[in-house]
């Protein structure tokens, strides 16, 4: 025992163990044992050195390290055996009963047959590496971590769950309505994009003539793919929240219940892949990560895009599902209007201290919403790079060109809840038609250095290199697998290095230092010289043979003021309902401005606000009243004027349906003031048509097609109302409410309140008795929506009627049958008078007066009383025998009736 212990020492010794590897003795085999081992404890830097292949970073000194490739003979140098209890995930914890697990494996067909020897139920196999297995813990310690054919052992779960419930859409916070503006021909025409959720509803009118074929969908559709879908590509048909960020793309749709990634070949030459769902907040690599980062790292010009979940009010690291965990993917939280986190956004960091979120964009209902509204910039950023260039645009420089375009929000530089910040559509496709990006490989060891310049008058100047990286293996505590470094020389050669975070004090803002855990690496100068700029990239440590990257870089020029919304193509506001506050850029420093607004072309002027803080580059202005007109806006700074396009002010006109009713539809809308004449469009395949225009705000059509209506002013058009929906053929066929009652005493008034007054020739009640009908009265001078016919002659006791709209093609249109009961000079009216055991007598009032009902039998004996406090009332005959009945009812003024009732 002593001569073992006396080794161990020696080996700790040897690597150079020190207190931080205290916590990996765990993993160390106890006994003195120089037999050729598979795997080993060893430090990266020995690693590195010897250029052994890690299987998992413990931290950022030490790792497991295969022995696949050395001979036995050869002296194991700084190295030591390990047991098998590193395989096992960190989440690891003792149960008696069975949970699911994933097992690893780089040999399928020896794992089943293990498994399968030792009793092990419910294996599925996942992909060509993992299988899902159900066990207990003392099974999966004693027996299974044990298997040479196992790699890895982890729990994550695989139940995704959509991250949003309602669609919301509003382009301007991430200026993509400016991309439109500048980009009016990006529209992802050619492109083909994957939503991984369930099947998506094909017949939605905003997605019509999308769907590419897939084996992998789903055969459930749900609203929620169906938003998803529409908030990528849709074509705008119901509204403008119908209109996807790029609306001629197609879509291709994949089962999420597969939760790991779909075969390539099965995407349908999809490039961007949408995941707007979650599972559970898992904070570990499991195989989830590890895959989606394999996928990524072999298919250079694939990108995923996740929703970062909507757990945030559980603080930090609060990821939902182990796949956000990778490293090559796109992760993306969601703000408000104002560019403010929505307070259960979820937030990194990641497991192992990275940056994440990387990204977010809009959204005030979910993740899953501001993860569509990337994945629809990522697609016109695709189509974008391919027309200019003729190639594919990849996965690291997307995220590069994403990430140097976005605004900071949050603290300074990245953090842990709004990454590197919001989303700009228009910037990240001006990165690409400038060119300001650029690509590299290298080997470890090597720098390569690239040079950009600077004008006199820059500004935050931003730099950001990105690259896909291996997979790391299951369960490793680090996931950073080739490690790169970026440094920035100024022109005076002061050396800027990127921005790191502490994970362990997660709000505390960035600081500059050494990049060891993430994969993309960020420098920002606020106020940089003029000249010369180098960008060093060193390969401080690369596994495979070389490693490429990509850096987009930017910056801005002072004392400039730009308009972000609105730009010509707006309306405001912007879905004609939801205010949203007006956007700009500018470069100013500690100067305020003054806000006006022109309705006539800029030749007057109305101040709306003095003293405008240019840096918060947003102002929310609520106007008094409903405009609908042409404008633009101004600010003033200093002497200088910045006048912006020349915008729309209109809102939805609420069209509502009033008809729908013997294969004609009639709608409705409001009349604004400033608006004399409406354009009306139809649906006519996937796209909506002008039909013609009108002066009145009711149309009427017989075609059953989808409609809208659009207000015509200032000889232009302004924002298209909410679609009409498609209702079943009389759904809505002109009675809106039918009513008979007793009228002073000795009439029936009969009132009728109708949808609409639409090619009425007259309006009949007819009066019904036994199988006679008779018109009783007649309308023809029609003008109101509501009217009333009294019968002046009422028959005691059921008075039954009906209403009969006579259209002008003589089609009669019948109201429901109305019956009402006339007492005549009786006090009550009483009925069923035959009726069966247990049910209920009937009793109405010819007026307000409290009374008492008593019933006798045949014989003078009382069997019910009750008391009658309302002019309808009901009495319950309780196990009462079959035989005739007396009634008595008694008022509180003294009147008396009686009759009589059969009960069988």
């Amino acid at each position: 025992m002593k001569t073992s212990i006396t080794f161990l020492l020696f080996m700790i010794t040897t690597i150079g163990l020190s207190q931080s590897s205290e916590k990996w003795k765990q993993y160390l085999k106890k006994e003195n044992d120089r037999k050729f081992e598979k795997y080993y404890f060893t430090s990266l830097e020995n690693a590195y050195h010897h250029k052994y292949k890690v299987v998992k970073k413990l931290d950022s000194t030490f790792c497991i390290i295969l022995n696949e490739n050395l001979p036995s003979h050869k002296p194991l140098e700084k190295m030591l055996p390990v047991n098998n209890l590193w395989k096992l995930p960190s989440n690891f914890s003792n149960h008696k009963e069975d949970k699911q697990y994933i097992v690893a494996t780089d040999t399928m067909q020896a794992l089943l047959t293990d498994l399968k020897s030792m009793n092990v139920s419910d294996i599925k196999i996942l992909d060509n590496h993992l299988v899902s297995i159900k066990s207990n813990s003392k099974k999966i310690i004693d027996a299974i971590i044990a298997l040479n054919s196992v790699s890895s052992i982890s729990q994550e779960s695989l139940q995704p769950i959509g991250e949003s419930k309602i669609t919301d859409q509003n382009f301007t916070i991430n200026s993509i309505n400016k991309a439109y503006s500048h980009f009016p021909l990006l529209t992802g025409e050619n492109q083909i994009l994957s939503i991984k959720d369930d099947f998506f509803d094909v017949n939605d009118i905003d997605l019509l003539n999308k769907h590419i074929p897939s084996t992998t969908e789903s055969a459930v559709v749900s609203s929620h793919a169906t938003a998803m879908a529409t908030i990528v590509s849709g074509l705008g048909n119901s509204s403008a929240l119908g209109k996807g960020v790029a609306p001629k793309a197609k879509v291709q749709s994949s089962d999420f219940l597969n939760i790991y990634p779909d075969e390539v070949a099965t995407l349908q030459g999809a490039v961007t892949q949408n995941h707007s769902y979650g599972t559970v907040i898992e904070n570990f690599y499991g195989s989830l990560a590890n895959a989606y980062d394999a996928q990524l790292f072999l298919n250079t010009d694939l990108t995923h895009c996740f929703s970062s979940g909507n757990s945030g009010l559980q603080g930090y690291q609060s990821l939902t599902g182990n796949f956000k965990q990778s490293k090559n993917s796109i992760v993306v939280g969601c703000i408000d209007q104002n560019e403010v986190i929505m307070p259960f956004s979820s937030k990194g960091p990641a497991y192992d201290g990275r940056i994440k979120p990387e990204l977010v964009a809009f959204s005030t209902q979910g993740t899953s919403n501001s993860t569509a509204i990337a994945t629809g910039i990522i697609t016109l950023m695709k189509q974008h790079y391919q027309t200019i260039y003729n190639t594919s645009l990849t996965n690291a420089l997307t995220k590069a060109i994403l990430i140097n375009s976005a605004k900071d929000l949050g603290n300074p530089g990245p953090d842990f809840t709004y990454g590197y910040g919001n989303i700009n559509a228009d910037k990240s496709l001006k990165t690409i038609s400038e060119n300001s990006i650029i690509v590299g490989n290298l080997t470890s060891g090597e720098t390569n250095s690239h040079t950009i310049t600077l004008p006199v008058n820059a500004k935050n100047l931003k730099i950001t290199v990105v690259w896909n990286d291996l997979p790391a293996a299951i369960n490793s505590n680090i996931s950073l697998v080739n490690d790169l470094d970026l440094e920035v020389i100024s022109a005076d050669n002061t050396s800027f290095l990127p921005w790191i975070l502490n994970p362990d004090a997660p709000q505390q803002p960035a600081v500059r230092g050494k990049d060891k855990i993430n994969t993309i690496e960020q420098v920002t100068i606020e106020n940089p010289a003029s000249g010369s700029y180098t960008i060093n990239v060193t390969g401080f440590y690369v596994s495979n043979t070389s490693q490429e990257y990509s850096i987009a870089y930017e910056y801005e020029l002072e004392n400039r003021f730009e308009w972000n919304y609105p730009v010509n193509s707006d309306n405001f506001p912007y879905d004609g309902k939801t205010i949203s506050p007006f956007k700009w850029n500018s470069s100013f420093s500690s100067i305020p401005g003054e806000l006006s607004i022109s309705y006539d072309n800029g030749q007057s002027w109305e101040i709306i606000e003095n003293g405008i803080n240019l840096g918060s580059e947003q102002f929310t202005y609520t106007p008094a009243t409903q405009k609908f007109s042409k404008a633009q806006l101004k600010m003033t700074i200093g002497n200088a004027d910045y006048i912006s396009d020349t915008f729309t002010i209109s809102y939805d006109l609420n069209i509502s349906t009033s008809l729908v009713c013997d294969g004609t539809t009639e709608i409705n809308w409001d009349k604004p003031a400033d608006v004399a004449s409406f354009n009306i469009y139809q649906l006519t395949g996937d796209q909506l048509e002008f039909k013609e225009q009108t002066s009145n705000t009711t149309y009427a059509y017989t075609d059953g097609k989808i409609h809208t209506v659009i207000p015509v002013f200032d000889n232009s058009e302004g924002i298209k109302s909410e679609s009409t929906l498609q209702y079943a053929q009389n759904s809505n066929c002109y009675f809106e409410l039918t009513l008979a009652e007793v009228y002073e005493e000795n009439k029936v008034k009969i009132d009728a309140s109708l949808f609409s007054l639409y090619n009425i020739k007259k309006i009949e009640l007819v009066k019904i008795s036994n199988t006679t009908e008779a018109v009783i009265g007649t309308i023809t001078d029609i003008h109101s929506k509501t009217f009333s016919f009294i019968d002046a002659a009422p028959t005691k006791g059921s008075n039954k009627y009906k209403i009969n709209i006579i259209l002008e093609n003589n089609t009669v249109i019948s109201s429901l049958l109305l019956d009402t009961n006339y007492l005549g000079n009786d006090l009550f009216f009483v009925h069923p008078t035959l009726l069966g055991k247990n049910e209920e007598l009937n009793i109405e009032a010819k007026k307000e007066e409290n009374a008492i009902f008593y019933l006798y039998s045949i014989s003078g004996q009382n069997t019910i009383t009750s008391p009658l406090l309302s002019k309808t009332s009901n009495i319950k005959l309780k196990n009462t025998a079959s035989g005739i009945y007396i009634y008595k009812i008694i008022t509180s003024s003294g009147e008396i009736q009686t009759g009589k009732i059969a009960v069988f």
